[in-house]
C-alpha cells in the first residue's frame, strides 16, 4: 500500500520547495502543509490521534483456517447497502472446534446455516456487531471440513470511519457519488481492506495470516464495469438490467488483500506474457491510459527475471477509483490507484507515479505472495516495496535517478526520527494497526534492504531473495525468515545485522574527521558515534580517495564508538570522501579542508559525493570563490552532468559574491532553455528572478514561460510573477482555471488570498467543491486567507456556507482542522462586527436589522461549531474503542 498522508503531503512540500525563490508558497509558511496550519483563534479541540498505550501486538491465534470464500453480492447503490451470500469453507488449524469465530462488522443477518449435502441446516450464533461466533451442529475435528452459509445486509457506510493517517477511513467498503449526481463522476463502489477493513463487507478472519481462495459473484446494474481478484469467469445477462460477473482467486492470499471495484471504466488492454495486463481509468483518461501504465509490462518482465520467481498470479489489472481513502492499495492482481495517478500527457511531463505503479507491483512477490504475519511486521511488505521502486529506477532510468530516489528515502525517514518518532522496525506495541503505516515501516525499511544488499552483494543477496520467496511463498513470513534464507545463501552469520536493523531504535549519528600526511600516502579517518543518541552501531561502509582523474574505494568496518584507521594508498589523496554513494542509513557530519571540498566537487565520480561538497557551499564559495564560480557555471554548461547537480549549482548562482551577472543570466537562459527537466528549468527561471533585480524584461520572460509546456515551469512564472503583483498575476492565469488541475488551481487561490480583492470572491465559490484532503486543507486556509485580507461579511457568510457543508464530511484531520479554524475565524469577525453595532448608543432601524441578523448568524455558527467538536469527540472515542 501507499501511504496517502505520507505521499499527499510530500507532494505539498515539494509544491513549496520548487519555488524558493518566492516566498508564497515556502515549506515553512502557515497554511502550505498539515503541519504547519495557519494561526486563527482557538479552540478546544483535539486533531491529534491518541497517545499510545504501549500495547504488545503479535500474530493473530490460528484456530479455524478459511480455505475458500464464495461471496454473491448484490448493491443499493442509492443505500449504500450489501445484499450478501456467503458460502465459508472451514477447517480447524489443529484444535477441534465447537464454534467458528467470524469478523463481521455491522451485518444484520437472515440466515446462518451449515451445508449439509443440497440443503441447510440452521445454526445457534451469538453476534456482538462486530464478531459472530456460530455454535457448530457437532465438533469439527482436525481435517475436517465445514461449508457455513450466511445471508446478511452489510451497511459499511454506517460503521465508524475512524481517523487514521495512512489510511483515512476504516468502513471497509465505499459508495462514490451513490445518488448519481450529473455533475459528479459516475457512481462507484470500491473496497479497501488493508488493515483489518474487509470484514466490514463480507464475514472472514479478518487478519493477515489467514490466508484464502475466493470466488465472487457480483450483481450489478448493466451500467458498471467490474474488477476483484483472479481470472474472468464468466458473465450472465439476468434479463432485467443487471448483470452478474463471476471473478475467481485459485490461489490463497490474505483476506484484506480481497477486493472488488464497480464503476463506469474505460478498460485499456495490454499483456505480458501470456497474462492479460488491463488499466481501468476514467473515460475521459483512455486516450492517456497506455502512457500511464505503459511500462508495467516490462516492469512485470523485470522484477519476475530480478527475483528468479516469475509473477506468480493470473493477472495484473489496475484501476483508479475517486475518493480513495489511501494512495494505493497492492489487492492481488487488482491493485488500486487512487485518481491522482490519473495524468495528462500535459502533466506527465513533469512526472508520472511510475514510482507508485512500480511500489504496488512488487508487493505481489513482498505482501501478496509472501505476508508480514501480523502489522507488527508490515515492514516486510512496504520495506520490500520501497525498495522495489528503487530497483525499477536503477534499471530503467540508471543509477543517479535511482540514488536520487534513495536519498529521498533516507530524508523522508530521518525527517520523522528527527523530529522525536522513534521505534524499531519490528514494531511490537502499538494502539492501531494504521500507526504501523509511517516512514520507518517504508522508508527506513527499504534503506534496510538496501544495506543488507551492501552487506552480501548482488548475487548473494538476489540469490537469497529467490530462496526467501520460494521458500514462503503463498504463506506468512517474519524477519527471522529473511535472515535464514540469506544465511543459507551465504553462509554468513547476519543475527548481529538483524538484531541491530530491525530490533533496535534508531541509526548511526556519526562524525568523520581526517587527517593527512602531505609527506606520505596515508590518510588517517576517525569514526565517531554519539553514543547518547542512540548508541554505538556495527556497519561497513565505503571510504573513497582520489587525485586528479584517479579514486580509489576502500572498505572499513565500524563497531566500536569511536575508531581510528590509517589508510594508505599509492598516491596523496587530494580529495576523500565516506559513503561515497550515499548507501548508508545514517546522520553524518564530515570535517575536512576546503581544498578537500573543492578537489571532491571538481573530481569525484559520483553525483552524490559530489552533491554532498555541494551542501558545504558557503565554505566554498567563501574560501575559492573564483573556483568554485567556475565549477558552478562548468556544471551547468556540461551535457553530462546530472540535471539534479545543475539545479543545485542553479540555486547556487545568486548567492555569489563577484558573480558576472551577465554571464550568470547567460548560463540560466540556456538552461532554461536547453535542458529537458523541468524542475531544473524551473529552479534556473527563479535563479534568474533573483539576479534581475526586478528589471521589466523578467517579467516579459515569465509572461512568455506561461505558454510553457510544463506546468511546473508556468508554476514558477506564476510565483514569481505572484510575488512581483499578485492582482496582476490573476489576470495573466485567466486560462489555466480551464487546466484540469487542482494543483494549479491551488496556485491561483493563493493569488487570490494574497491580492485580496473582494471580486475573487466567486473563484473560491466555484472550485472549492473540487478540493479533497491535503488538497483541500491548503484551499480552506487560502478561502480563510483571503476572508480575512478583505474583511467583508458577504465574503465571511460565503466561507460559513463553504465550509458548513463539509465540516462533517471530511476525512482527513488536518481538512477538518482547516475547517473548523475557518469557521471560528468567522465567529471572530461576526462578534466583532457586533460589538462595533452594540456599542453605538442610538442606532438606526438598518444597524438594528443588521444587529439581528448578526446575532442569529453568530448563534447559528457557535452551534455548527460545537456540533463539530462533538462529531470529533465521537469519532475519537470510536477510534479508540
Amino acid at each position: 500500500m501507499l501511504k496517502l498522508r505520507i505521499m499527499r503531503a510530500a507532494m505539498a512540500m515539494t509544491l513549496a520547495s520548487q519555488i524558493t525563490a518566492c516566498s508564497i508558497l515556502q515549506k515553512n509558511q502557515a497554511g502550505s502543509t498539515p503541519d504547519n496550519p495557519i494561526l486563527l483563534d482557538t479552540m478546544d479541540l483535539t486533531f491529534s490521534a491518541p497517545t499510545s498505550n504501549a500495547i504488545p501486538r503479535g500474530a493473530a491465534p490460528l484456530k479455524v483456517d478459511i480455505l475458500h470464500t464464495e461471496l454473491h453480492l448484490e448493491f443499493d447503490v442509492p443505500e449504500k447497502a450489501v445484499f450478501g451470500r456467503a458460502f465459508i469453507t472451514a477447517t480447524p488449524y489443529f484444535d477441534a472446534l465447537d464454534t467458528i469465530t467470524l469478523d463481521a462488522r455491522g451485518f444484520a443477518f437472515e440466515t446462518v446455516a451449515v451445508q449439509k449435502g443440497d440443503s441447510l441446516m440452521a445454526l445457534e450464533y451469538q453476534y456482538d456487531g462486530n464478531q459472530i461466533d456460530i455454535v457448530l451442529d457437532k465438533p469439527l475435528l482436525k481435517g475436517g471440513q465445514v461449508v457455513l452459509v450466511m445471508d446478511y445486509v452489510a451497511k459499511p457506510a454506517d460503521l465508524p470511519a475512524g481517523d487514521g493517517h495512512a489510511i483515512s477511513s476504516s468502513q471497509g467498503l465505499y459508495f462514490i457519488n451513490p445518488k448519481s449526481d450529473p455533475d459528479r463522476v459516475h457512481p462507484q463502489v470500491w473496497s479497501q481492506g488493508e488493515t483489518e477493513y474487509n470484514s466490514g463487507w463480507f464475514p472472514c478472519v479478518d487478519q493477515p495470516n489467514e490466508k484464502h481462495t475466493q470466488e465472487i459473484m457480483l450483481t450489478v446494474d448493466t451500467s458498471f464495469v467490474t474488477l476483484s481478484n483472479g481470472r474472468f469467469v464468466y458473465a450472465l445477462d439476468n434479463g432485467n438490467g443487471t448483470r452478474t460477473d463471476v471473478w475467481k482467486q485459485e490461489k490463497p492470499h490474505s483476506t484484506y488483500l480481497t477486493m472488488i471495484a464497480l464503476g463506469d471504466f474505460a478498460v485499456v488492454k495490454d499483456t505480458w506474457r501470456d497474462k492479460e495486463v488491463w488499466y481501468y481509468v476514467d473515460p475521459a483518461f483512455e486516450p492517456y491510459a497506455q502512457q500511464i501504465f505503459g511500462n508495467t509490462p516490462e516492469m512485470l518482465e523485470f522484477y519476475s527475471t530480478k527475483l528468479g520467481y516469475d509473477y506468480p498470479w493470473e493477472k495484473f489489472h489496475q484501476v483508479i477509483v475517486h475518493d480513495f481513502v489511501s494512495g494505493a492499495m497492492e489487492n492481488t492482481s487488482a491493485v488500486v490507484h487512487g485518481e491522482f495517478v490519473q495524468q495528462t500527457p500535459r502533466e506527465m511531463i513533469d512526472g508520472t507515479h511510475e514510482d507508485v505503479i512500480a511500489h504496488e507491483l512488487f508487493h505481489h512477490w513482498f505482501g501478496d505472495l509472501i505476508t508480514s504475519e501480523s502489522w507488527t511486521h508490515i515492514t516486510m511488505n512496504e520495506g520490500f516495496a520501497t525498495y522495489g521502486e528503487y530497483l525499477w529506477w536503477e534499471h530503467k532510468y540508471g543509477d543517479e535517478e535511482a540514488r536520487l530516489h534513495l536519498q529521498s528515502d533516507l530524508d523522508a525517514y530521518l525527517s520523522e526520527s528527527i523530529s522525536g518518532t522513534n521505534h524499531k522496525l519490528i514494531r511490537r506495541t502499538y494502539d492501531d494497526p494504521d500507526e504501523v503505516f509511517d516512514r520507518h515501516s517504508y522508508q527506513k525499511g527499504g534503506r534496510v534492504i538496501h544495506m543488507l544488499r551492501n552487506e552480501l552483494g548482488d548475487d548473494k543477496f538476489f540469490e537469497g531473495l529467490k530462496l526467501y520467496l520460494h521458500q514462503n511463498a503463498f504463506g506468512s513470513v517474519e524477519d527471522v525468515h529473511l535472515r535464514v534464507a540469506m544465511e543459507e545463501i551465504s553462509g554468513v552469520d547476519l543475527t548481529w545485522f538483524f538484531d541491530q536493523w530491525y530490533h533496535r531504535e534508531g541509526h548511526p549519528v556519526v562524525d568523520v574527521q581526517y587527517e593527512q600526511d602531505s609527506s606520505s600516502n596515508e590518510l588517517k579517518v576517525k569514526v565517531s558515534q554519539e553514543e547518547g543518541v542512540y548508541g554505538t552501531f556495527m556497519f561497513h561502509v565505503d571510504l573513497i580517495a582520489g587525485a586528479g582523474e584517479r579514486s580509489v574505494t576502500k572498505r572499513l568496518w565500524v563497531d566500536e564508538s569511536s575508531e581510528a584507521f590509517s589508510v594508505v594508498f599509492d598516491f596523496v589523496p587530494e580529495w576523500y570522501a565516506i559513503d561515497p554513494e550515499g548507501d548508508m542509513l545514517w546522520e553524518v557530519n564530515e570535517v575536512k579542508s576546503g581544498a578537500a571540498w573543492m578537489e571532491q566537487l571538481e573530481r569525484a565520480p559520483h553525483f552524490m559525493t559530489r552533491s554532498e561538497a555541494l551542501r558545504t557551499s558557503y565554505q566554498l564559495r567563501t574560501e575559492f570563490s573564483v573556483r568554485y564560480r567556475k565549477q558552478l557555471f562548468n556544471m551547468l554548461g556540461s551535457p553530462e552532468e546530472f540535471w539534479a547537480i545543475k539545479k543545485v549549482a542553479a540555486s547556487e548562482l545568486p548567492g555569489l559574491i563577484g558573480l558576472d551577472t551577465n554571464a550568470a543570466m547567460n548560463a540560466l537562459m540556456r538552461t532554461f532553455q536547453e535542458e529537458k527537466n523541468t524542475e531544473l528549468r524551473a529552479q534556473a527561471l527563479f535563479s534568474m528572478d533573483s539576479l534581475s533585480g526586478g528589471d521589466e524584461g523578467m517579467t516579459d520572460l515569465c509572461i512568455g514561460a506561461m505558454q510553457d509546456s510544463s506546468m511546473r515551469v508556468v508554476r514558477a512564472a506564476l510565483s514569481t510573477l505572484t510575488e512581483r503583483d499578485p492582482c496582476s498575476a490573476i489576470g495573466l492565469s485567466q486560462n489555466l482555471q480551464e487546466e484540469d488541475s487542482e494543483e494549479m488551481l491551488l496556485w491561483i487561490a493563493r493569488m487570490h488570498a494574497l491580492c485580496g480583492q473582494e471580486a475573487s470572491l466567486s473563484f473560491f465559490q466555484e472550485h472549492g467543491d473540487a478540493m479533497k484532503g491535503i488538497d483541500r486543507f491548503m484551499f480552506n486556509n487560502d478561502f480563510t486567507r483571503f476572508a480575512i485580507a478583505v474583511e467583508s461579511e458577504e465574503v465571511y457568510d460565503a466561507l460559513v456556507s463553504y465550509l458548513g457543508n463539509s465540516a462533517f464530511e471530511e476525512m482527513s484531520w488536518w481538512a477538518r482542522m482547516s475547517t473548523v479554524q475557518g469557521l471560528q475565524r468567522a465567529l471572530s469577525y461576526y462578534e466583532e462586527t457586533l460589538g462595533e453595532i452594540e456599542a453605538v448608543e442610538n442606532p438606526s432601524e438598518e444597524e438594528l436589522t443588521q444587529l439581528a441578523l448578526l446575532r442569529n448568524k453568530k448563534a447559528s455558527l457557535s452551534a455548527l461549531i460545537s456540533e463539530a467538536k462533538e462529531v470529533e469527540d465521537k469519532e475519537q472515542e470510536d477510534a479508540n474503542d
